[in-house]
């Protein structure tokens, strides 16, 4: 099946049958697991559903034990700052885990591995510390492919312990190679869980096709106050006002004048999450 075809079918297919969280199981099942890679990274690089999927607007708390995973220092804030600024509001549990070490450029600037760490460390230490939230908690992997044991033990252990509900990870199709590997390494972590999690895909580096919007308003000045403390990453991207204008953007899908701002997620439950991470990242490599 051509392209072409395959998108005007499944198109037909997303307005019959709508995509709320009831549905998107049945949605997802035939449609992304019986199509090719060229195809996923068509979809994926485009807003190509937007004006017939229309995601639920949903508020905090996201569970009653919120995690975010964050490949690097700074994606927590880009990708949900403010769903995680609302479930403090909410008094709902929340937890931080940055997985890589964000050291990878210390030759670029002069610095030790150590040193820059230590400094991109710092800056989500102060993230964290605008919303009144202890430090994340820091793997410092340098690799997390070659870490990938280690950090599944390690987050099977935190989301049985502390009974996590819900995760905020990158997107399933956010194309960087470190998202991918956060992703696989989440998917094996939580085959060995029992209990029910909702799992969040945020938005970095790609669009996602999103099935949850979250109105930020109340909170976007605390998201923007977070942003501004990775001096390190802005210096070389925007990601102030580049992050902003995205949560501006996905406004558009709310009701007129609901809300200026918003986040959006693809929520997906823990079984049909491993699931496509099987047939989805496994494929990409």
């Amino acid at each position: 099946m051509s392209i072409r075809n395959y998108l005007k079918q499944l198109q037909q297919l997303a307005i019959t049958i709508g995509f709320s969280r009831s549905r998107y199981r049945f949605f997802l099942k035939s449609s992304i697991a019986g199509i090719d890679e060229k195809s996923r990274r068509l979809i994926a690089a485009t807003d190509y559903y937007g004006t017939d999927i229309r995601p639920i607007s949903t508020a905090a708390p996201f569970g009653q034990s919120m995690l975010v995973l964050a490949p690097h220092q700074d994606d927590e804030a880009i990708g949900c700052g403010g769903a995680m600024a609302l479930q403090v509001e909410s008094g709902g549990r929340l937890t931080t885990v940055v997985l890589q070490d964000g050291g990878s450029e210390h030759l670029a600037v002069n610095m030790t591995r150590d040193a820059l760490t230590q400094l991109r460390n710092q800056e989500s230490t102060n993230a964290a510390a605008v919303l009144g939230l202890p430090a994340p908690t820091f793997l410092n992997l340098q690799s997390l492919s070659a870490s990938h044991v280690d950090a599944v033990n390690f987050l099977r252990r935190l989301i049985a312990e502390q009974r996590v509900d819900a995760i905020f990870t990158p997107h399933i199709l956010d194309d960087h190679i470190d998202h991918r590997s956060t992703n696989l390494i989440l998917a094996d972590a939580l085959c060995g869980i029992s209990h029910d999690v909702r799992v969040f895909g945020y938005e970095v580096w790609g669009l996602a096709v999103p099935n949850v919007i979250v109105p930020i308003d109340r909170v976007v000045h605390k998201k923007m106050d977070m942003l501004r403390c990775f001096p390190f990453a802005n210096s070389a991207v925007d990601y102030l006002n580049a992050t902003i204008g995205l949560n501006m953007y996905r406004s558009r899908l709310l009701p007129v004048d609901e809300a200026k701002y918003a986040e959006c997620f693809f929520e997906i439950n823990k079984t049909d999450f491993i699931d496509m991470v099987s047939s989805v990242i496994s494929q990409r490599g």
